[in-house]
Parts: structure tokens; C-alpha cells; sequence
């Protein structure tokens, strides 16, 4: 495996990068919502991200003109599939709370093993299927109203987003091999923020409150420019399953951060499924690196 070849220090500065990630990550939960009192999902993807590709551009400019084929070819794919999940996340938080989103899209760990199981036909562990029973449990708990037993429309949008994340993990972490990180990140950010302006109203620009501002800040400059970056950086030294179960913990970040920003109650039928999503998350993580 690609983890046992490596040196010991960048395996554990990768995981530190991938944790830093995941803190990063749970605040943006709040600061989306925040950005979308008085945006749009297109005005928010695509400010969000051209102005992080544009900061990007600032600091690895000689890197980015030197890019070539394969940097941009990565970079359109990842960003094309990035365009699709943000933009099933962002609808989805309308009409979900920050707190049930932030485990709802760590559905992704349940994906990213069948999936790189497609990509490269390694065998499925019996510990990956009882995690994905686990988080499935957790989903339900989550999803399902105890009156109706059906899920809101922005509960299923946030598990949609799980899906495309762990296509765009599995990817980076087979696919996309011998590039200029800086490079290709560019390229992914470019292609998300420029699919967004044909939907973009841009009178809705005009009327940004401050504090959709300060999300809107918070998304650029942290959760896009610098954590897509790292993420990028650290998946070249440990495997797409195990960096899909430490950025996983944005969902435990998340929804502490949420109970503190928003002061909202909690059932105790979603507290078990955030148990249950918690569980499965440390259950997958147990000795993985023996694995």
C-alpha cells in the first residue's frame, strides 16, 4: 500500500494537513450558511471560487503558467465533478440545519471504498462494511422524520454531495499522478467558479450583507484556496480511504462549532445518528495504518 513505502514524517505531516483540513472545513459549514442569508448558490460558487483561484494565481503564478496537459486535464475533471457537489451541498443547506449537514455529507466514508474498489478492484474489507452499516444507520436516524419516515429534500441534496466528494477523493488519490499540485488546484478552482457564471445573477452582488461577507471571506481564503491545496498536496502521501476518514472529522468540528454559533436544539433521534456516524468514522480509523 502506498502508505507503507512512505517515510513515517510525511505520513504524519500529511495526516496533520488533512486534520488541519477538517477543522477548516466544520467552520465552513457556518460560513456558507451565513453566506447564503443574502446569496444565491451561483453567486456563491463562483466568487468563492474565481476569487480563489485568483488568490492561488498571487502566490503560484510562475508554477500555473508552466502547467501543461495534465495539470489542466485533472483540473477540468476534478472541478467539473467539485461545480456538481457544492452546488447539491449549498441547496441542500437551505433547508437543512448546519449541524445534521455536517455529518450528513461524511457520508463519503461509506462511499470512498466501494468506489476505489471500482477504481482498482482491491478487495473490500469485512471493517469497511460494518463501518458502512454503522453510518448508514446514522444516516437514517439523521434523514428520517420519526412521523412520516421520509427524508427532507435537503437531508438527501447533502448525501448527494457525499457521493460526488468520494468520486473526487477516490480520483485525486488513483488518478492524478505526476503533476504540479499548485498547477492543477488552480485549474479545478477556475473550472468550478467559471461553470458558475452563466447561472449568475449578478445584481444579486449589489446587496451583500456584512456577514455574508465575512462567510463569503471565510470560503475563499480558508476553506477553498488554502484547504483544497493542502488536501491536494497531502492525498500524494496516504491513501484515498484513509484521507477520506480524517477529513471526516470536519462533521465532528462542524457540528460542535454549529451547537455553539447557533445555540440549536438537538433530538435525541439525531444525536443517536450522530453517535452512530461517529462511530463508524473511529471504527474505519482503528489501526489503519496496519491495515
Amino acid at each position: 500500500m502506498k502508505r507503507s513505502i512512505l517515510p513515517v514524517n510525511k505520513m504524519i505531516l500529511a495526516d496533520v494537513t488533512l486534520l488541519i483540513v477538517a477543522v477548516i472545513w466544520g467552520g465552513g459549514f457556518i460560513a456558507a450558511k451565513e453566506a447564503l442569508t443574502t446569496m444565491t448558490p451561483f453567486a456563491i460558487l463562483s466568487t468563492r471560487f474565481l476569487l480563489s483561484a485568483g488568490l492561488l494565481f498571487c502566490f503560484f503564478r510562475h508554477r500555473i503558467c508552466q502547467s501543461g496537459r495534465l495539470e489542466l486535464k485533472f483540473g477540468l475533471i476534478i472541478g467539473i465533478i467539485q461545480f456538481i457537489a457544492f452546488l447539491f451541498q449549498l441547496e441542500g443547506l437551505k433547508t437543512t440545519t448546519v449541524e445534521k449537514q455536517s455529518f450528513l455529507v461524511t457520508a463519503y466514508v461509506i462511499f470512498v471504498p466501494f468506489l476505489s474498489w471500482l477504481a482498482t478492484r482491491k478487495a473490500i474489507r469485512i471493517r469497511d462494511l460494518i463501518c458502512a452499516f454503522l453510518a448508514l444507520c446514522g444516516l437514517a436516524l439523521l434523514c428520517l422524520h420519526s412521523e412520516t419516515l421520509t427524508p427532507a429534500a435537503g437531508d438527501m441534496l447533502s448525501v448527494a454531495f457525499a457521493v460526488c466528494f468520494a468520486i473526487q477523493i477516490v480520483y485525486v488519490g488513483n488518478f492524478v499522478k505526476n503533476t504540479d499540485i499548485a498547477g492543477m488546484t488552480f485549474f479545478q478552482l477556475l473550472t468550478t467558479g467559471l461553470m458558475s457564471l452563466p447561472f449568475l445573477d449578478i445584481s444579486a452582488l449589489y446587496h451583500i450583507e456584512e456577514i455574508a461577507a465575512w462567510g463569503i471571506a471565510y470560503l475563499v481564503i480558508l476553506n477553498t484556496a488554502f484547504a483544497f491545496l493542502a488536501q491536494n498536496i497531502a492525498q500524494q502521501y496516504t491513501s484515498d480511504a484513509h484521507a477520506s476518514l480524517i477529513i471526516s472529522l470536519e462533521s465532528v468540528f462542524g457540528f460542535f462549532l454549529a451547537v455553539w454559533f447557533y445555540h440549536n436544539p438537538i433530538t435525541l433521534q439525531e444525536l443517536i445518528g450522530c453517535v452512530f456516524m461517529l462511530a463508524a468514522l473511529v471504527l474505519s480509523n482503528c489501526n489503519r495504518s496496519a491495515g
